[in-house]
């Protein structure tokens, strides 16, 4: 089955990875991504300090995913 509408989420200001938002997600028949961007293993520390080319590359990722559908196609 697929492709499913694509979500990415991020957790708020305390950074951080919480992977069950977006497993619910999935669970609702969506292709999501958990993605941390600062405060988590090798990432920065404050999110002052994080790179918007991140962000960029985990759009590019999702766009790229055979089972996430686009919605700009």
């Amino acid at each position: 089955p697929g492709p499913f509408p694509g979500v990415i989420e991020i957790q708020g200001t305390g950074g951080g990875l919480l992977e069950y938002k977006a497993s619910l997600l999935a669970s609702r028949g969506f292709a999501t991504m958990a993605l941390a961007y600062y405060n988590y293993e090798d990432l920065p520390k404050q999110m002052k300090d994080f790179r918007l080319e991140y962000f960029e590359e985990a759009v590019n990722y999702m766009l790229q995913h055979p089972k996430a559908k686009s919605i700009f196609s």
